[in-house]
């Protein structure tokens, strides 16, 4: 039995990964080819209200994805009935939110921005409200998610591939941008209602029901909200900077360095996810410490080793797949690539805070990051331009990774740092094991 769920787990990892290697490469060709074709100031429009709808998202999901895939996890049905109470909230914040974003889209924009403002709103909110998502993964079923999603992004992709054979009109495009979270959004809630519709109970709960369970999404899920808004704003926050000061063409560029700088980091995420269900079994906290160590040093040769290669070949990658017009992404992205270092290894410090129970301490280390972001984005960008708003990204992760932890239980993360330089953490026998 033990071997079976251990196996299923494997498998349910194994698919996950698959997920976002199809994702992240998928995404990349396609958006090369609309960037190619739409040029850097249209791309950068897109980019400008994407960043906007990510943080709505993030607003309304209220931590559901944590909150639904524990709950989840420990009672399938108990989960499902929460996903149901709790639909009309998530439906009703989006709309308010995103209405305010498109009526200020529509005053302050052009047409084509306008347009693609109304484009993405429907596509982040089918994203939004696709916590069938969220059920697959915890009930180890990650491999219907990986499917529906392939289809959406196939079906995406030859539509923009006939758009641009035929010289179409650039608006368009809004189309397979809805398709992409539309089509896998459709099928797994297809799935999810052929399966659970005959479910006793399911789809009917109490009136008394549905308020107890939205009270609990909307007051567990506030500290995990701010947190999740927090990391995407200290993430997203350079890009309305320098839409503000640059403009259109200057965030296009930049969006194209950040997403080839950022494309590998998928690795080191599925490697420290996998390595940190050991971590988090792990009683010892000296033994935990020595992992994270360990852990820690793995992720950097892998950094460096993969950057390395950015910076022979990126520049070529650059050319063929945006072409000439995107020439100076290259060396925007080889500033974000050091960026792309520190962030990789972040979530390795964030995680070990979790682990000893420092729930509270990340909340305000994320919101406090957030807060410093701001005003060295505005410096470095007013001064430097978009290489300066590349460099203050690589400032605000050296941070995260670095000095906003030391305030963490006696530096216990400055220790784990150091022992990682130390060629003894690397012993196969250690005192711990």
């Amino acid at each position: 039995m033990r071997i079976n769920l251990r196996n299923k787990v494997l498998s349910n990892s194994i698919w996950m990964i698959l997920e976002k290697v199809i994702s992240i490469f998928g995404l990349i060709f396609v958006t090369s080819y609309v960037a190619k074709y739409i040029g850097p100031a249209n791309f950068g429009k897109i980019s400008y209200v994407a960043s906007i709808f990510i943080i709505i998202q993030a607003i309304c999901n209220f931590g559901s994805e944590y909150l639904l895939f524990r709950r989840v996890s420990q009672n399938p049905i108990s989960g499902r009935r929460l996903i149901h109470s709790t639909a009309v909230m998530r439906h009703l914040l989006f709309f308010i939110l995103s209405l305010g974003v498109l009526f200020y889209l529509q005053i302050n924009s052009d047409h084509v921005t306008f347009i693609f403002g109304i484009a993405t709103a429907v596509a982040y909110y089918f994203a939004t409200i696709d916590v069938v998502a969220v059920y697959n993964n915890a009930t180890l079923n990650s491999k219907i998610n990986t499917i529906c999603n392939v289809i959406g992004l196939v079906t995406s992709l030859l539509i923009r591939y006939v758009i641009v054979l035929y010289k179409l009109d650039i608006l368009f495009l809004s189309l397979p941008i809805i398709l992409v979270t539309l089509v896998p959004y459709l099928l797994r809630r297809y799935l999810y209602r052929k399966e659970h519709s005959r479910t006793h109970g399911f789809h009917k709960a109490k009136f008394r029901n549905k308020l107890r369970y939205s009270r609990y999404m909307f007051m567990a899920g506030i500290p995990l909200a701010i947190s999740s808004v927090s990391v995407i704003i200290y993430a997203r926050i350079t890009q309305f900077v320098i839409m503000h000061f640059g403009g259109d063409a200057e965030l296009g560029i930049f969006s194209v360095a950040s997403q080839l700088a950022t494309a590998w980091m998928f690795i080191t995420t599925s490697i420290i996810t996998s390595y940190y269900s050991k971590i988090y079994a792990e009683s010892n906290k000296d033994k935990a410490a020595l992992m994270v160590a360990r852990l820690h040093g793995l992720i950097f040769m892998i950094s460096v080793f993969v950057i390395f290669n950015i910076v022979l070949f990126g520049k070529w990658v650059v050319h063929i797949l945006y072409g000439e017009a995107y020439e100076t992404a290259y060396p925007i992205m080889l500033i974000l690539c050091v960026n792309s270092l520190f962030s990789a290894m972040v979530p390795i410090v964030n995680k070990y805070i979790v682990y000893d129970s420092g729930y509270a301490y990340l909340s305000k280390k994320t919101v406090a990051v957030a807060v410093v972001t701001i005003p060295i984005a505005i410096f470095l960008t007013k001064l430097h331009g978009v290489e300066g708003a590349a460099f203050s990204t690589v400032v605000t992760e050296f941070l995260s990774l670095t000095i906003f932890n030391y305030f963490f239980k006696s530096a216990v993360v400055l220790k784990i740092q150091i022992s990682s330089l130390k060629p003894s953490t690397y012993k196969i026998v250690s005192k711990y094991e």
